[in-house]
């Protein structure tokens, strides 16, 4: 007669009433067996526990420690040895673990998007670029952007994936949709984001100043989380699979050529019928058109963001440009937007505090005289007395030199300058001598600049003092001054 197999359910039933204290009769009752089939189960259960009983060494191992370990990414290789030295093998440790903490299976949860509500974007491998000329090839990226309800998608090929180019791509595909979106999920690109991290990533002040622009909140992906932009990554799947595919023997010898082939797929991408949805991304993407926030007239100028210092003189000093600042500022570290045509400065909680148009040629600096104290305030403060004091320890040419560039209308415009001056002489870089001796032939031809007086100082220090300083011009009577000789007659020279 053939022996009919348990379910391993059964078996583990009634293992566990055995070890209950049933009798075999009581258990056989109980699972619906006879009693010589559960009297089988019961010995070979009996021969099988000995071998199954938790080791002895296990007894020895912190587990809850290794576990710790663990989630803090120490490798299960390495506390092995740490715990159990060699007298186990790796295979026995790792089994012995995920017995004690078996891994719990990974639940995922289909996101469900409101109509209008998000856009992804993120950038893969494109497809090369050869010059015509050179036969050289380059590389290129493509942005995808897709629009999470709809999966309507745009992209764009770029040789590279800096801000310009992020930017740039991204105002296209908004202008492609007809509108934006009030939220925008990027990937975790240098271009748009400082610093990733899973709770609290740092977007860049640059990319949050286009965003505000275009009217959209960013929502930075997770590290490691392509799941967070899954129709993107769906979309982006579908582009490689088909378009990439369909070029794959074209050779493409001009980005703006690649990007019209790619603009025809993507029509054709659109107008196609989805298997899960029954009808198209355009079909679907018309029902959240009307409910896009309309896109700005112009489009966003590329902004810079710099950190800077507030002088003394009430300037702060941008790409060796200086830009002048309220004079209560002055000592504190502002934020400034520098665009193609402006230089705008902001206190750290980005409140506006100057605006000044951006100086491109040799012109040096922008000067805002409301933003000079009064007078007989800015004749006051630490840095001109300073400056002063220092000046007549050099010698009274020099400080006469300071004077009479502290002691106009605006005390403190000329301060760079002074401490410019003064620092000659504290640097050793001249001697006091040469400092006073330029000083004097500044004030004597009105030049008060600090080129020359530097080139003066310098000049001294090698060459000693130039003649015509030491020698005047000859005096003579006014009666002895005459022109030339007259030319003597001919007729009474014979």
């Amino acid at each position: 007669m053939a022996v009919t197999r348990e379910t391993v359910a059964v078996q583990k039933q009634i293992l566990e009433l055995h070890r209950q204290g049933h009798s075999d009769r009581a258990i056989a009752k109980l699972v619906g067996k006879n009693r010589r089939t559960v009297a089988r189960v019961i010995a070979r259960g009996e021969a099988v526990l000995p071998n199954i009983e938790t080791p002895e060494w296990t007894k020895a191992v912190d587990w809850e420690k290794v576990r710790l370990e663990v989630s803090r990414g120490v490798q299960l290789n390495i506390l092995a040895r740490e715990h159990a030295g060699g007298a186990i093998s790796y295979v026995q440790f790792w089994r012995q673990f995920h017995k004690t903490y078996p891994e719990l299976p990974q639940v995922t949860m289909r996101l469900t998007h409101k109509p209008a509500e998000k856009t992804f974007f993120d950038y893969t491998e494109g497809i090369d670029i050869v010059d015509r000329t050179t036969g050289e090839v380059r590389t290129t990226s493509l942005l995808c952007g897709v629009m999470a309800m709809s999966s309507y998608t745009f992209g764009e090929f770029t040789f590279t994936q800096k801000r310009e180019e992020l930017t740039r791509s991204m105002e296209n595909a908004f202008r492609y949709f007809g509108g934006v979106t009030p939220y925008v999920t990027v990937d975790n690109q240098k271009a748009a984001i400082d610093r990733a991290h899973w709770y609290d990533p740092d977007v860049n002040p640059t990319f949050v100043d286009f965003a505000n622009h275009w009217g959209f909140a960013v929502i930075p992906a997770r590290p490691y989380r392509p799941r967070d932009k899954g129709a993107n990554e769906s979309g982006i799947g579908v582009i490689q699979k088909q378009f990439y595919q369909e070029v794959r023997e074209r050779t493409f010898y001009d980005l703006g050529e690649l990007n019209r082939a790619f603009r025809e797929y993507l029509e054709r991408l659109n107008s196609a019928v989805m298997k899960d949805w029954g009808v198209s991304r355009l079909e679907r993407f018309a029902g959240e058109r009307m409910l896009l926030k309309p896109c700005p007239e112009q489009n966003w100028e590329q902004a810079e963001w710099r950190q800077a210092k507030v002088h003394a003189d009430c300037h702060v000093q941008v790409l060796k440009k200086f830009y002048s600042v309220p004079y209560k500022f002055v000592g504190r570290d502002v934020r400034v937007r520098v665009t193609m045509k402006l230089v705008d400065v902001f206190d750290h909680d980005l409140n506006p505090i100057a605006s000044h148009a951006r100086l491109h040629g040799r012109e040096t600096h922008s000067t805002d005289q409301r933003h000079y104290p009064e007078e007989k305030v800015a004749l006051t403060q630490f840095c001109v007395r300073q400056a002063l004091r220092e000046a007549e320890r050099v010698g009274p040419e020099t400080a006469k030199l300071v004077s009479e560039l502290l002691c106009g209308s605006y005390p403190l415009k000329y301060l760079r300058r002074v401490q410019g001056i003064l620092r000659l002489h504290q640097t050793a870089r001249v001697t006091r001598a040469a400092l006073e001796h330029a000083a004097k032939m500044g004030l004597t031809y009105g030049k008060l600049q600090f080129p020359y007086i530097q080139a003066t100082a310098e000049y001294f220090d090698k060459q000693g003092m130039r003649p015509s300083a030491v020698r005047a011009a000859p005096k003579r009577d006014l009666d002895d001054i005459y022109l030339h000789n007259p030319i003597p007659n001919r007729e009474e020279t014979t």
